[in-house]
């Protein structure tokens, strides 16, 4: 009985990894209620059954961060509009917005600002409370794309 636990125990162990592997690429659920956004900015409305027109990505923000990030898609008097997730963008889940236009660095904090330029660039340390726009365009990229990394006390 008891080679028969451990045999059953290293079973679930070796097919356990193939099981993950198979409902990780398994397709979107046609029940879910949002929209799926594929890496080149295209949404799914799965829940319709058909698909609609690509989004016209122009720019995002990604908050590379575990705490969340003020962002905004318009030009605001307010400090942001919506705070965006740690590790999310704002063309994803939550916002879905085909551009982002500013981020917030609350008081006491600093973080680091990266833009996409052919590969991922430096750009400056911003140290709050400040409300930062960012370049809506980038020489050479039909996206601008910035990356909100390091926040930290300062």
């Amino acid at each position: 009985m008891r080679k028969l636990n451990v045999l059953a125990r290293r079973l679930v162990l070796l097919f356990l990894p193939v099981v993950a592997a198979i409902s990780l690429a398994a397709p979107v659920n046609a029940a879910s209620s949002t929209p799926a956004v594929r890496a080149d900015g295209a949404v799914s409305a799965a829940d319709a059954g058909s698909p609609v027109a690509p989004l016209q990505l122009r720019s995002y923000i990604s908050n590379e961060n575990a705490s969340g990030l003020g962002v905004s898609r318009d030009y605001v008097d307010s400090l942001y509009q919506a705070i965006l997730p740690g590790h999310r963008r704002t063309d994803g889940d939550p916002h879905y917005w085909t551009r982002a236009v500013s981020f917030y660095v609350g008081p006491g904090y600093c973080a680091d600002a990266w833009a996409f330029e052919g590969l991922w660039l430096f750009t400056r340390t911003w140290r709050g409370p400040v409300k930062v726009f960012t370049p809506q365009t980038i020489a050479g990229e039909s996206v601008a794309r910035w990356a909100i990394r390091n926040i930290r006390t300062c």
